[in-house]
């Protein structure tokens, strides 16, 4: 903390609005349907401290409808894709709670998001909206200039997946596998499951946390799910601190999770090859009770993911982000729904 009474001469912030056309700035972009506007596009090298954009009405058509996209340093593929609510930690198709962490904020109708992300060239952030219906957008970037490049700045990513498996005590399921050297700072999870026996996520949340890293196996193994999220005895109620938090936590017949914890204190690095998966094979007071194999057998057992996982690479185009599905299948509560018997 102590770099903030430092009195630093001359102009270095940097600042860009998009999207609002109605106010001085008539000849900004407005976020219409199937159309992709430049909120930022800024000539480095400097670091975006803040992104701020409007929330949409209503969520369950824009909330992952519309899509960030920045790209550093002129890269062939984007370094941030992902849909807008997701990026900003409001889950299961923006149904979270308001929050406030550290890095990202659900606040009245609006996102922040405070992750610093330097570039050495450029930087230029874009909103998509893949719907079918014009909305409403006020979007601004807050950025610093750089007097010089420092080379051991990495680039900042962030990729979307989402991803519905029958979860059996036989899954190991792979959530990210990144090669070439940077650290985590960390993820957001959306779990959605209408299988009987997951009610509060019981089985769901008893999956260990494996991290193989530069070839080593699991350097990191979080003992399940929820503690690897920093929470205990399963994902039990609301909350929001500055590291971690669970915004929604619905139980019903159909039962919603919203997680996310970020790393900063200690971030997770990696000099080649990062793997996180999440292995269900060694719980052994689960695996061995026969209701789980029972719903397995008729089907059930079928759980939705939707993950967002933020880190920092020395390449600033250095993942091969999945396609996104259509915006119809994104809307979707459940990929695929459990069968009951």
């Amino acid at each position: 903390m102590l770099e903030l009474p430092i009195i630093r001469r001359g102009r270095s912030i940097g600042f860009s609005n998009g999207g609002w056309k109605y106010d001085r700035y008539p000849e900004l972009e407005s976020l219409d349907a199937g159309k992709a506007i430049t909120v930022a596009e800024l000539k480095g090298p400097g670091v975006i401290r803040q992104i701020h954009s409007t929330r949409h009405n209503p969520a369950e058509l824009f909330a992952r409808g519309v899509v960030l996209e920045i790209r550093f340093d002129e890269a062939p593929t984007p370094a941030v894709l992902c849909p807008l609510a997701d990026f900003f930690g409001d889950g299961c198709n923006g149904k979270g709670m308001d929050f406030t962490s550290l890095f990202i904020e659900c606040a009245p109708w609006s996102y922040n998001c405070y992750i610093p992300m330097p570039f050495e060239k450029s930087a230029r952030v874009m909103l998509r909206n893949d719907t079918h219906e014009n909305t409403a957008n006020y979007t601004f970037v807050e950025w610093e200039r750089l007097s010089q490049w420092r080379p051991d700045l990495g680039y900042f990513h962030a990729a979307f997946e989402r991803k519905c498996f029958q979860l059996t005590p036989e899954s190991d399921v792979e959530f990210l596998h990144l090669k070439g050297a940077g650290h985590i700072l960390g993820r957001q999870f959306s779990v959605i499951t209408d299988e009987p026996i997951f009610r509060e996520f019981q089985f769901v949340m008893e999956g260990n946390n494996e991290v193989d890293i530069d070839g080593a196996e699991r350097a990191l193994d979080y003992l399940g799910s929820e503690d690897s999220f920093t929470f205990s005895w399963g994902f039990r109620g609301t909350f929001t601190g500055l590291r971690a938090g669970m915004p929604l936590a619905h139980v019903g017949p159909v039962n919603l999770l919203s997680v996310h914890r970020f790393h900063d204190h200690a971030p997770i690095r990696f000099d080649r090859e990062l793997r996180w998966h999440i292995n269900w094979r060694h719980e052994e007071h689960m695996i061995h009770r026969p209701e789980w194999r029972e719903a397995v057998a008729r089907d059930g057992c079928w759980v939705d993911y939707a993950t967002v996982h933020y880190w920092y690479q020395d390449n600033p185009g250095g993942y091969d982000h999945k396609a996104l599905s259509r915006v119809e299948d994104r809307a979707k509560e459940m990929l695929r729904r459990s069968v009951k018997a």
